[in-house]
């Protein structure tokens, strides 16, 4: 349709997208009982998302597609391309904002915080600042700071935008049910037949539960339900393929990750396939498809090193066998943001590494973080499969560790 098409209402819930971008018990029901929204084909969704960004060429306005081509399709390119465009501009607020986004998406936090006050002195509206600049402090591991700011968002403003700003920063937290509660009022907030923000909300609370609930059966749920509305979403293809193979459906989850595969370069999609070639008994194909995705997230680290630095140390204590990277990189995120999660990742890559006693101080500096954080490790050892377990482990303070 073409209304759905209009930059402004495309740019209101994209602009949302790039700042929630800094963030990402006994299992209830599998079920989705949310009604089936009306979307556009995403076949054409697409289609119209590449027309416009043809159109728009090198003007300003396009980064705002580029980045969502990059979040749904996995398209770095798009990212490069968004990247290049918003560095150099400078000049009005507008432009800063388009950096401080672009900056956000690839996790610079610290120059994005900086580009939004330099906006803010060039006379940018307080609406589009505030939920950028307090997601990016939720996201950074200062939720003190930041959902204050979202919360008083929602009553002045309540909205898609507002809502599942606050959700998102709500689900970094651990308040899980009053994120799920925002993200499904955010849905009803929705005035687009776009397919993106809905496969987005449905992608999000899928990442919640699974990661944060412990609630696979729920998350694989919802990450269907993401793909209802965008079948060509990567990630949400990648993560479901991995609940897949988790509880042993390794033939779906092979089908899945071949196919996304064939229409993308996303390494974490190619380490997944090539581990599970690999327990299959495909040691050659694995292998190959591994050594893939390791050139592909070397290149990414080398442009984003701060973007990347989290599934690269994911990647480095798996299938990429490499703790001591893992280390490096596990260091530099949580240097970067201190959440939970970026101190459950460097815990455990200290582990690995044998930094002990570096791991044991992690976690009697944060001794709550490890407790609500679950980490998943692929290994192509057949005999290891996946590894999912609270950071830190259970020998994480044993005193041989301490020295």
């Amino acid at each position: 349709m073409p209304g759905d098409y209009n930059m402004k209402r495309y740019g209101n819930w994209t602009a949302f997208l790039a700042a929630i971008l800094a963030t990402c018990s006994v299992s209830q029901s599998a079920q989705v009982a949310d009604p089936l929204f009306d979307t556009t084909s995403s076949t054409i969704a697409i289609k119209n998302l590449d027309q416009q960004i043809d159109q728009l060429g090198d003007d300003p306005a396009v980064v705002e597609f580029l980045l969502v081509r990059q979040r749904f399709l996995s398209d770095y390119e798009a990212l490069d391309r968004a990247c290049a465009l918003t560095e150099s501009r400078s000049e009005t607020s507008g432009d800063l904002l388009r950096r401080a986004r672009t900056r956000a998406a690839v996790h610079r936090f610290a120059d994005a915080l900086a580009d939004i006050a330099a906006a803010k002195r060039k006379g940018a509206n307080p609406e589009e600042t505030e939920g950028l600049r307090a997601s990016i402090l939720v996201a950074t591991g200062r939720a003190d700071e930041g959902i204050p700011e979202l919360q008083a968002a929602v009553v002045r403003r309540p909205g898609f935008a507002s809502r599942s700003a606050l959700a998102a920063a709500y689900a970094i937290v651990g308040r899980l049910t009053e994120a799920d509660r925002l993200y499904a009022a955010a849905l009803g907030d929705l005035d687009t037949t776009l397919p993106f923000p809905y496969a987005w909300i449905y992608f999000a609370r899928a990442s919640m539960w699974a990661d944060k609930g412990n609630d696979a059966a729920r998350g694989e749920a919802l990450y269907k339900r993401a793909l209802t509305y965008l079948p060509e979403f990567v990630t949400a293809n990648a993560h479901l393929a991995m609940l897949e193979a988790a509880r042993g459906d390794t033939v779906s989850s092979i089908a899945r990750l071949e196919r996304i595969v064939a229409s993308s370069n996303d390494p974490e999609a190619i380490a997944l396939l090539g581990t599970l070639h690999v327990q299959a008994g495909d040691a050659v194909r694995g292998g190959q498809e591994i050594s893939l995705a390791r050139q592909r997230y070397e290149s990414l680290l080398a442009r984003y090193p701060l973007g990347f630095a989290d599934h690269g140390a994911v990647f480095y204590l798996g299938p990429g066998a490499d703790p001591e990277h893992a280390w490096v990189l596990a260091q530099q995120n949580l240097a970067n943001r201190e959440t939970d999660r970026a101190v459950a990742l460097a815990i455990r890559a200290a582990e690995a590494s044998g930094h002990y006693s570096e791991a044991c101080a992690l976690l009697r500096k944060h001794p709550d973080s490890i407790r609500s954080v679950q980490l998943q490790i692929w290994n192509p050892d057949p005999k290891s499969g996946s590894s999912v377990q609270p950071s830190g482990g259970k020998d994480a303070l044993d005193p041989r560790h301490t020295h």
